[in-house]
């Protein structure tokens, strides 16, 4: 079989396009950008801003999916979050990738998420994600898989409050 190249088509970006669709899916920002394109996220665009009402606290911009209590998602029971904790659909909370635990993003610690200026929260630090992720927030969405779909994939910029250090003496 010949194939023929219309003029002005770069066929490798085709061809690139068409196996990250298949690959990687036709969800929201699949297609759309590399990682690489993206802004930045991570330790580099960590700040410490003061809040009016919750006062000093540090901000970072991480990307942010969505996941739900289904077998499909899960390695055993889609409740049992990696601490060993019970998730409970009523309750707001994510999960987080191994390396915001070293930036102070503890079990339990609450989060307020920011999306396109608009900040809701607070959200307790529930469950792990794996360790193959890296700056990164996992919202969980109960048993709601049409939300969770909804939701995508997108940057955010989280805000957290830290203990201050105990002095040392």
């Amino acid at each position: 079989m010949k194939i023929r190249n219309a003029p002005g088509v770069n066929l490798g970006a085709v061809v690139a396009v068409a196996a990250s669709m298949l690959l990687g899916g036709c969800g929201p920002g699949t297609a759309d950008a590399s990682e690489a394109d993206l802004p930045a996220t991570g330790p580099a665009t960590r700040t410490i801003e003061t809040h009016p009402e919750h006062g000093a606290r540090h901000t970072m911009w991480v990307t942010a999916t969505a996941y739900c209590s289904r077998p499909q998602e899960t390695d055993g029971d889609p409740f049992i979050a990696a601490w060993n904790e019970r998730l409970d659909p009523k309750v707001k909370s994510i999960a987080v990738s191994r390396d915001l635990l070293e930036e102070g993003l503890h079990h339990r610690s609450s989060v307020w998420i920011e999306i396109d200026g608009k900040e809701t929260g607070p959200y307790l630090v529930l469950d792990k994600m794996n360790k193959r992720w890296k700056h990164r927030i996992d919202v969980y969405f109960g048993v709601d898989l049409k939300a969770a779909l909804e939701f995508g994939k997108k940057r955010v910029r989280i805000s957290w409050k830290t203990a201050d250090p105990k002095p040392t003496g």
